[in-house]
């Protein structure tokens, strides 16, 4: 029997602020009746005075850092909606991995760059094809702003431009965007070829003779070594020539100068370049970026550009940028909150969780959160334990509570939410173990993977096990203790960073343990400890309780070290040379040479021992893209047809990106591609796909035996 009940539009409200919770990259909140953007009305900074949004409009290159969901982009809406009222300032969103993918796929300009007889190789090519994409980006994006300026009617109020001023300004842009079309791009390396072919042979006349004199030497050992040492700079002396025709061909200066004479023209001093998606790149595009991109227009333009970048933890690069002139921005828990005590830290996320939820339910339901919510001081605590603060994660909470409660008349309480926790959990990030064996990768990177669930395997058991362990703090707990956070040392913490990245648990503090070493304290997922029947957060009513994360049984160091001695690979690159785990210390010291040959690097590489036999019977044929094999996933979970745009918003990607690779997994017969009665394209997943890629969903499970 239901004990509340909602109107219908109380309901449909409650949707609605959930799903603006939802909202995934550059999806943008806005009023379905009339068109207008909402991010001024419903944007809730994460710190007082909105101080996180403060540091990011200043005029200066920002990098803001956090894990899917913190909220980068709705910061970036909310940037955009400030500039477009500012005289003086306008911005250009790029999605840098549409970026990249689309500079991937000009499969025709490559193709005629090849057939050109440019001695050019395919990385080249591409890093000359991401150049001209990035730039044609820009162009368009600007274009874009300065007519959402003429809609504000900013310059009309003051009247300081006529509608003639403008077009001017965007008909200089497209002559700008015009000089980098394929037709000129060619016909400007071309040129640039000569002089290359030039220079290269001229540098292979003086390999010769200098090859000739090593014959006639005394000491032939050290003239040949010098001949190959000059052809390995004749090789490198050539790959910059390509550098700066990358930069030249495209006048990197000229193309910064003519930019700024537009929008100075129209009074404008600054434009921040908003980049989004940057460490979706993969690592050596990454890093193509900044040094060909980024670095070059932050460092030459006279302050005239300022990126704004949006990242992830553990995953940037900033090559040449002076990280002593950028602002870092934190989203996630410990970094916007650990400056005082683990208390102080916990009541502002759950403040911010709470505003967070009351600013959406006012908007959309025009009723206050106690509406929906239990008369329960624990209740927001319970929600911020869910979440960790994350608007993302807080959005699906929300709506599975809305699916087992609301719906059926009752309020949202900690019941609800620890259930929908572990809906979450099981729906969400669980299955990024068992669907990672098929990713198209070498068996090393899937094992590696793999390597990662048997450390939390071990991280789990121990929680578990502590349920009944004895000490003078545990028996003044009533009931079962709190096992869910941890301690390591601070130099352990990269280990579990692909872990935190994947929200299987996060960095909740930084303390002294009880010898006074600085240590990490580390927060499982809140619905994984309710999977496994691990209480979370820590006991209150004792002062000892302060420090109950740094017992020292929660120290998990010797749980590490075990499974880095069993599981990592220590391997030379080049002689193929093994050295121990006791060896890694010395070798890092040195830069990771190898002591063997000396010349080539040691890779660590973690391997799963466990999980060997099982990664091995996977057949190579169903190895697939990350992409692809995330398409199935949504669909699997999402037990119906899904249009695209629907499965971009789940995977934070473009919608035109899910329908390419929806052709190509139609074409393998994996899914099913159609159009309903409204002529929108749906896909299904083919009953072929269940079975290859989901017979068998208890793999997802941590093995705890």
């Amino acid at each position: 029997m239901a004990d509340y009940t909602w109107k219908k539009k109380d309901l449909h409200g409650f949707q609605e602020a959930v799903q603006s919770l939802k909202l995934y990259r550059r999806a943008e909140l806005m009023n379905i009746e009339d068109g207008k953007l909402l991010i001024d009305s419903l944007y809730v900074d994460p710190q007082p005075q909105e101080q996180v949004f403060e540091t990011l409009k200043r005029a200066h290159t920002t990098f803001l850092i956090g894990r899917k969901g913190t909220g980068k982009s709705t910061l970036f809406q909310r940037l955009q909606s400030e500039l477009r009222r500012s005289k003086h300032q306008t911005s250009a969103y790029i999605d840098i991995k549409t970026v990249y993918e689309s500079s991937q796929a000009d499969s025709e300009l490559l193709s005629r760059l090849h057939n050109s007889g440019l001695s050019l190789s395919k990385e080249s090519m591409e890093k000359l094809l991401l150049y001209k994409q990035f730039l044609q980006a820009v162009i368009e994006e600007v274009k874009i702003e300065l007519k959402e300026r003429i809609k504000s009617s900013i310059w009309v109020r003051t009247k300081e431009f006529v509608s003639g001023d403008i077009e001017n300004a965007l008909t200089m842009l497209d002559d700008i965007y015009i000089a980098s079309t394929n037709e000129q791009f060619i016909s400007v390396l071309g040129i640039k070829k000569v002089d290359i072919d030039k220079k290269r042979q001229t540098n292979q006349e003086e390999t010769n003779k200098r090859g000739f004199g090593a014959e006639l030497s005394n000491a032939p050992k050290i003239n040949l070594g010098y001949e190959k040492t000059n052809q390995k700079s004749d090789s490198l002396e050539t790959q910059t020539e390509f550098s700066d025709i990358l930069i030249r061909s495209f006048d990197l200066i000229g193309f910064i100068s003519k930019l700024k004479n537009v929008l100075v023209a129209l009074k404008i001093r600054h434009i921040h370049i908003l980049i989004d998606d940057f460490s979706e790149l993969p690592e050596d595009t990454m890093k193509i970026v900044v040094d060909v991109l980024l670095a070059p227009l932050n460092n030459w333009s006279n302050e005239f550009i300022k990126f704004k970048v949006a990242a992830y933890p553990g995953r940037i690069y900033y090559g040449q940028i002076d990280k002593t002139k950028i602002d870092e921005l934190y989203l996630d828990l410990y970094k916007l909150y650990g400056s005082g005590d683990v208390s102080r830290m916990e009541d502002s996320a759950i403040d911010f969780t709470k505003r967070l939820v009351e600013n959406r339910l006012r908007h959309f339901c025009n009723r206050p959160a106690s509406d929906f919510f239990e008369e329960d001081s624990e209740v927001w605590r319970s929600l911020f334990f869910a979440t960790m603060a994350n608007p993302r994660t807080l959005g699906y909470i929300l709506h599975f509570t809305q699916d087992s409660h609301l719906i059926r008349g009752k309020k949202i309480g900690i019941v609800a939410i620890q259930e929908a926790s572990e809906r979450f959990y099981t729906e969400k990030i669980e299955p990024y173990f068992s669907i990672g064996k098929f990713l198209h990768d070498s068996f090393n990177e899937r094992s590696s993977i793999y390597s990662l669930k048997e450390l939390l395997e071990a991280i789990v058991t121990k929680a578990r096990d502590l349920r009944g362990h004895e000490s003078k703090v545990m028996s003044k707990i009533g009931g079962r203790p709190p096992t869910s956070h941890f301690h390591i040392p601070v130099e352990l913490e990269n280990v579990f960073s692909t872990l935190e990245l994947n929200f299987f648990l996060t960095k909740y503090f930084e303390m002294s343990d009880r010898s006074g070493k600085k240590v990490v304290v580390l927060a499982l997922n809140h619905g994984l400890c309710s999977k496994y029947q691990i209480t979370f957060g820590r006991p209150k009513g004792e002062r000892e309780f302060r420090l109950y994360f740094v017992e020292r049984f929660f120290d998990y160091s010797r749980i590490i070290e075990f499974y880095l001695e069993k599981n990592q690979e220590i391997i030379c690159n080049s002689c193929k040379q093994r050295y121990s785990y006791e060896q890694l210390d010395a070798l890092r010291f040195y830069g990771m040479l190898c002591k063997e040959c000396k010349e080539g690097t040691v890779e660590v590489t973690n391997l799963s021992k466990k999980y060997a036999n099982e990664l091995s019977n996977v057949k190579t044929e169903l190895l697939l893209p990350p992409t692809e094999l995330a398409i199935l996933q949504s669909l699997h979970f999402g037990k119906a047809p899904l249009r695209p745009g629907h499965i971009a918003g789940e995977l934070d990607c473009s919608y035109q990106l899910i329908g390419k690779r929806g052709v190509l997994l139609s074409d393998m017969g994996l899914i099913k591609r159609y159009k309903d009665d409204q002529n929108s394209r749906l896909f299904e997943i083919d009953p072929t796909a269940e079975e290859r890629y989901f017979n068998d969903e208890g793999t997802d499970e941590l093995n705890l035996d």
